[in-house]
């Protein structure tokens, strides 16, 4: 009796990070289908969509907008993924540029963010700073459910008989860039990545600390729920299973938030894995810039994404047989 028992607890107490995933979902077939809340035509013959698609945990859905071409396809697919307490609508301009090139583009409200937030959630003066045990709590978990939602969304896309979710991309700015990362290691349908202002070393980031004692003091100081659910979605960890996929990274040089030399470091880290397809792998650092995403860096993240997805023969970022 007592073994069952403990058992019963492990079985509770399972992290719910990215590695308890598969412990987790119910059969896809069990799941709802996408809701069309509402539709309506766009000038350019584009449509505009809002919808409830089914998420990670099956009694929750995920409001999402959509933005694609009237007729055609099948689409390649652009998840867009906004800032740490931001919503789904400050993204909905980078679904009309893309959408306007041939893109399926889809914003989702990341976990606990938007109409999924909770009210007193995000208490506190300064919370985007991140450092203190709850803070980080809110972000890297709302990352890493996030990152869970959208292959449960791609299950469910692949439905549509206009979207092709063998071509998928994820962009995203600040804690949606690095959710961005994150399906940059773990799901293999996101062939490209460009990520804008997001961080790729999390531990770096959440404790805004560059690696040494310090940090590894700050990180034994936090619990050991923390420690595990930060190690399980960090791609600096995972940065193996990154390449060859076509990613393009972009930070500020005075970004007050994410260290642009976290990113140097990390591009280092990458460039022996690409090997022959460096060309996949493209780092642009804007000086000048802070915690943003500038025209020119949204202009290179959409031509990054829009030749990976749609110019496959043109781009560095797609090899199917590399995958």
């Amino acid at each position: 009796m007592i073994s069952k028992w403990r058992a019963m607890v492990l079985l509770i107490c399972l992290p719910t990070g990215l590695s308890a995933a598969s412990s987790s979902s119910k059969d896809p077939a069990s799941r709802p289908e996408i809701q069309i809340v509402e539709r309506e035509d766009l000038p350019g013959g584009l449509v505009r969509e809002r919808l409830r698609l089914p998420a990670f945990d099956p009694d929750e859905s995920v409001p999402a907008i959509a933005i694609h071409p009237a007729s055609g396809g099948p689409f390649p697919v652009a998840i867009c993924l906004h800032y740490f307490q931001g919503a789904k609508e400050s993204c909905e301009g980078w679904c009309r540029d893309l959408a306007a090139r041939g893109i399926y583009a889809l914003a989702i409200d990341a976990y606990l963010h938007g109409e999924r937030s909770v009210a007193g959630v995000f208490h506190g003066d300064d919370l985007a700073s991140l450092g203190q045990e709850y803070s980080i709590w809110v972000h890297q978990t709302s990352i890493a459910r996030t990152a869970q939602d959208v292959s449960v969304i791609l299950d469910a896309l692949a439905k549509r008989p206009d979207v092709d979710v063998s071509r998928v991309g994820a962009t995203g700015f600040s804690m949606g860039a690095s959710t961005a990362m994150v399906l940059a290691w773990r799901e293999p349908r996101v062939v490209v990545v460009a990520s804008m202002a997001g961080a790729v070393d999390f531990w770096w980031d959440v404790t805004k600390l560059p690696p040494g004692p310090e940090q590894d003091r700050r990180k034994a100081s936090y619990g050991p729920r923390l420690r595990e659910l930060v190690a399980s979605i960090d791609p600096k960890s995972h940065a193996s299973r990154i390449a060859p996929k076509s990613l393009f990274l972009t930070n500020g040089g005075r970004d007050g938030y994410i260290d642009i030399e976290s990113i140097r470091g990390f591009v280092a880290d990458l460039e022996p894995l690409y090997g022959s397809n460096r060309d996949r792998l493209r780092f642009l650092p804007c000086p000048e810039a802070g915690h943003e995403v500038t025209e020119t860096m949204w202009k290179q993240a959409q031509e990054w994404i829009v030749q990976g997805l749609l110019r496959p023969e043109q781009s560095p970022g797609m090899d199917r047989g590399n995958r």
